[in-house]
């Protein structure tokens, strides 16, 4: 599927900044959701998601939680949760917006109280299927069955966006991760477009574990640019030789280029369903937008 976010207005799609919980959302999801929006002329939408879960939790009389000085435990009245909820939502609504203000993007904030990923399955549905959502809060290494289930039960989206914990920049040359040859042209008009929001230009990673394929796909790659099929210029072409379960090679990719932002394909190399995210969110330092 090709990377895409209805423009604003369409009622087809917007960029969804997913926030849940009480902690800070990521700086760098934040720009990430704005340079998107830039680059496809679309709306952003933050949904907060108050977890449902967690009041049903608190009615029950043994469910105690560690107070702010680490001191004993303490009950969580129904009415505390909820309020700290209200002022949690409200002070990265305002964080949002006035990202928005600034890059001169329409934004629009929900608060609703569901399981998490049921609300933005929810979400996305009424206003699709163009939605790429942007996950607020940095990607754990143990949140690979949390983002397979994303992929899996929000069905309305073209990609998805992650940070990780040491996320500092999205400036930078944008970075396409190509593992397949059908997916190169979708993939470079949406990198081209990132490009003048990230403000570098574009560098293209040809991945396989043949020399002889990658020298094929390389190829074609130039072919397909310098015949104007794809317009703006590749500084880099890349082939990066890997085994198709070894994340390395193409997280050291990401190590050297220091993107502001990357491309590749959930389920590819670099992020595969089940598989280990250390060696991804230790190398992680941009945005990662991961395309269906």
């Amino acid at each position: 599927m090709i990377a895409h976010v209805a423009a604003a207005g369409e009622r087809s799609g917007r960029v969804v900044l997913w926030l849940t919980g009480q902690t800070a959302a990521s700086r760098i999801a934040i720009e990430a959701a704005m340079l998107l929006a830039q680059a496809f002329q679309a709306e952003v939408e933050s949904l907060y998601v108050e977890d449902a879960q967690l009041f049903d939790l608190v009615e029950f009389p043994f469910a105690r939680v560690i107070g702010a000085s680490g001191g004993s435990w303490e009950p969580l009245p129904h009415a505390t949760l909820e309020r700290e909820m209200r002022f949690a939502a409200a002070a990265l609504h305002r964080q949002v917006a006035e990202a928005g203000l600034a890059a001169a993007v329409p934004c629009n904030a929900r608060v609703v109280r569901d399981e998490p990923l049921r609300a933005l399955a929810r979400a996305c549905q009424e206003n699709g299927p163009w939605n790429v959502v942007v996950v607020g809060e940095p990607l754990a290494p143990s949140d690979q069955q949390r983002l397979a289930d994303l992929f899996e039960r929000v069905t309305d989206t073209t990609a998805a966006v992650i940070t990780g914990p040491l996320g500092c920049r999205s400036r930078g040359p944008v970075v396409a991760v190509v593992e397949e040859f059908d997916r190169l042209g979708p993939t470079l008009k949406a990198a081209q477009r990132l490009a003048p929001m990230c403000g570098g230009e574009v560098k293209l990673a040809l991945v396989g574990d043949r020399r002889d394929e990658l020298t094929w796909m390389e190829g074609e790659a130039r072919l397909l640019c310098a015949t104007g099929e794809e317009e703006g210029e590749i500084t880099a072409f890349e082939s990066v030789l890997a085994a198709n379960d070894d994340p390395a090679p193409l997280a050291a990719v990401l190590q050297r280029h220091r993107p502001g932002i990357a491309l590749a394909r959930y389920g590819g190399r670099l992020i595969a369903p089940g598989t280990n995210l250390r060696p991804l969110t230790s190398a992680l330092e941009c945005p990662l937008m991961l395309v269906r």
